[in-house]
């Protein structure tokens, strides 16, 4: 072990022990990241371009932070916009099959209203031809009761006439005929008239020779039509041109 030496100081001045002169140097000095960089020491320009490219003397690691944030906000917008998208097309296409369907319903209520209008038209129908048979063949049955009413009329004879009997008769016979034409019964023109084969009913043909067409000669029951149809044609004797 080699002895250490110390040069005995001068008079008058304090003994220094070598170690802690060395540790007081050192605590002396400054830090590693606080020593001037000799370069921007030594040259002020390159200092003034390092102040301007960081002039707040900000932390250069935290730039690409900054990136990332905004690129995760971009992200967020886009799946927003996506989802907003797929919401609209959804919306517009139920909008669109309940568009179609309230036109197939609209439709099928048109054809429907349609075909109750035809029913009904179809009904009323039926029902007014229903009423009109049953008036004719009533009608038709009073036309029977007026035909017996005249024959029997015809059958009294002159020394009936005027005998409680015939007036009664005949009374009876003129109320039918106001209600038969109450109802819309009108006689058909029958004897003397031109045969017309759509109203007469011939029972008999006889030769004439002075006539140039068909006539009617004599009614054998008179013929009656309702509303201008024919009701009941009228059973005629025609006369018919001799031939030659």
């Amino acid at each position: 072990m080699t002895a250490q030496h110390s040069l005995p100081p001068e008079d008058g001045a304090p003994r220094v022990n070598g170690r802690a002169a060395v540790d007081a140097a050192r605590a002396s000095l400054p830090a590693a990241d606080e020593q001037p960089n000799p370069v921007e020491e030594s040259d002020p320009v390159a200092k003034k371009t390092a102040s301007d490219n960081n002039p707040e003397g900000a932390d250069v690691a935290s730039e690409p932070a900054g990136e990332d944030s905004m690129t995760g906000e971009g992200t967020i917008i886009d799946e927003e916009s996506r989802i907003e998208d797929k919401v609209v097309a959804t919306f517009e296409s139920e909008l669109a099959e309940a568009k179609r369907q309230a036109d197939e319903h609209h439709d099928r209520y048109l054809r429907a209203e349609a075909d109750l209008q035809n029913l009904r038209r179809r009904s009323d129908q039926r029902r007014n031809e229903a009423l009109t048979r049953q008036k004719r063949d009533l009608l038709s049955r009073f036309l029977d009761v007026r035909d017996n009413l005249d024959r029997g009329l015809g059958h009294a004879g002159e020394e009936a006439a005027g005998s409680p009997l015939v007036e009664g008769l005949q009374a009876t016979l003129r109320v039918m005929d106001q209600l038969l034409e109450r109802e819309g019964v009108a006689p058909i023109e029958a004897e003397g008239a031109t045969f017309d084969p759509h109203v007469h009913e011939a029972m008999a043909v006889v030769p004439m020779p002075d006539i140039e067409q068909e006539v009617v000669l004599s009614v054998d029951r008179p013929g009656y039509t309702l509303g201008g149809e024919l009701l009941r044609p009228a059973r005629v004797v025609v006369g018919r041109p001799a031939e030659g």
